[in-house]
C-alpha cells in the first residue's frame, strides 16, 4: 500500500517584525536627540559668523543671565564662588575648556569677572557661545565680488 509522506513545511522566521521594531528605534534615537539641549538658564546669545568649534576636552559652562546672574553647570552661584570652583574643575583636569554663555543684554562687568576667574584658577582653554548669525543680501553680494 501506498502511503503519501506528510509534507513538511520549512520553518521561516518573519522579518518584518524585526524591521519594524528596529526602525522605530531608530526614528526614537534620531528624535530624543535633536530635542536635547544644554541644560541651564535661558540666555539670549549674540549671534557671530564664525564656524563651529568641535571640542574633544572636558568642558563645563558657565551661563550668565541679562541680570548679570552667574550659573555654573546650571546652578546658580555666587560670584564670590566662582573662582573656588573653577580651581576645583582645574585641580582634576587642567585642560578643561571653559564656555561662557552671556545673554547678549548682560551688562559687561559679571563677564569680565568670569574670565578672570578662569585665567586665575590656571584654565587657559575658554570659549564663547554664540548663535550663527543670518547671512544678509549685500553680505552675500560682496562676497560674490
Amino acid at each position: 500500500m501506498w502511503t503519501r509522506r506528510k509534507e513538511t513545511e520549512e520553518s521561516t522566521l518573519d522579518m518584518t517584525p524585526l524591521v519594524d521594531v528596529v526602525f522605530l528605534l531608530i526614528v526614537f534615537f534620531m528624535l530624543s536627540t535633536t530635542f536635547i539641549v544644554l541644560p541651564g538658564i535661558q540666555i539670549d546669545l549674540p549671534k557671530a559668523s564664525e564656524e563651529t568649534i568641535k571640542l574633544e576636552k572636558e568642558k563645563i559652562f558657565i551661563s550668565i543671565d541679562n541680570n548679570g546672574s552667574i550659573f555654573f553647570g546650571g546652578t546658580a552661584v555666587n560670584a564670590d564662588h566662582v573662582l573656588d570652583r573653577l580651581k576645583q574643575v582645574a585641580s582634576e583636569d587642567p585642560e578643561t575648556v571653559v564656555i561662557v554663555k552671556g545673554d547678549k543684554r548682560c551688562v559687561y562687568e559679571p563677564i569680565v569677572n568670569v574670565f578672570n576667574a578662569v585665567h586665575q584658577a590656571g584654565l587657559h582653554r575658554i570659549g564663547i557661545m554664540t548663535e550663527k548669525a543670518e547671512r544678509s543680501d549685500t553680505a552675500d553680494k560682496a562676497e560674490r565680488q
